[in-house]
């Protein structure tokens, strides 16, 4: 029991999801500062923010439902916490059954599903779009991401379990990439383009709510990055866990900053033209037993 409680209160539950989703954005920020040759801040700084929002006042807009502002982050940071269970990090997993593949694309829809009532009850117009924007995203983005999942599962017995996808590279691909999408990374940050929408759904949003809402994104950051780490590189002990994800944290960070924004529209033609049919290859192989 005392081992269950450590498990989801520490490692790998919410303190070390809330510290290496933090740390990872702070790599992040660094990494494309370095890239473009300036100093950029310390890795620690998202950790610094938090704090900082956490310690402000709630503004609640005179059209928005403050109820509703409120829930919508804590709905998102449950949804995104509620996934780890089932992943098996360092050999640890106490959610571990045929299936949960299943279970947990449903809880990272959830997310995506609050981020957009988020910006809805703030009662701004940036807000509104940035919702439309995000839910118009995500019909892109889970398409392959569900097919990258589905690939693997199929070895897996559905299960999440370490794997070493190297035969697969258009499933990795697509898993990727629907990540920083579902991150909104860029070039995928349609939902919260701050030259047109100053922020999106999260536009209004400020104090401890916005912290929520940053804390959430880290931990969903830690997740999808374990995710990828187990499912697609094979997961391993602590340490080797710690530098597959750094790996991926590095992919994601250099893509990140040597593309430029998408449209929307681009975006779907991208998820849906290119980057779904490439993963539909993979799972076809799997389904008629040609990845050997």
């Amino acid at each position: 029991m005392i081992e269950e409680i450590f498990y989801l209160l520490v490692f790998p539950g919410l303190l070390a999801a809330g510290f290496f989703g933090l740390l990872y954005e702070g790599i992040l920020r660094k990494l494309s500062a370095r890239m473009q040759s300036r100093v950029g801040p310390p890795v620690w700084q998202p950790f610094l923010d938090w704090v900082k929002l956490m310690s402000k006042e709630n503004i609640t807009p005179r059209n928005g439902v403050g109820f509703m502002m409120t829930l919508c982050p804590l709905m998102a940071f449950a949804a995104a916490l509620s996934v780890i269970p089932f992943i098996p990090i360092a050999g640890i997993s106490l959610a571990g059954f045929q299936g949960n593949v299943i279970f947990v694309i449903y809880l990272l829809v959830f997310y995506t599903i609050s981020l957009a009532l988020a910006g809805w009850s703030s009662g701004s117009a940036y807000g509104s779009v940035g919702s439309i924007r995000e839910i118009t995203q995500m019909f892109g983005y889970e398409f392959p991401f569900i097919i990258s999942l589905l690939t693997v599962g199929f070895m897996t017995g559905f299960q999440i379990s370490p794997f070493l996808a190297w035969q697969f590279p258009f499933a990795l691909l697509a898993f990727i990439t629907a990540s920083m999408a579902a991150l909104s990374l860029p070039p995928f940050h349609v939902p919260d383009a701050e030259q047109e929408i100053a922020g999106g759904p999260l536009a209004e949003y400020s104090g401890p709510r916005l912290g929520m809402f940053s804390l959430a994104h880290a931990v969903k950051f830690w997740v999808l990055v374990s995710l990828g780490a187990v499912m697609f590189l094979g997961g391993g002990s602590l340490e080797i866990f710690l530098i597959k994800s750094l790996f991926l944290v590095i992919v994601i960070g250099v893509v990140k900053t040597v593309l430029a924004r998408l449209r929307i529209d681009q975006s779907l033609n991208l998820f849906w033209l290119a980057i779904g049919p490439l993963a539909l290859i993979d799972l076809a192989r799997v389904a008629f037993g040609l990845w050997v």
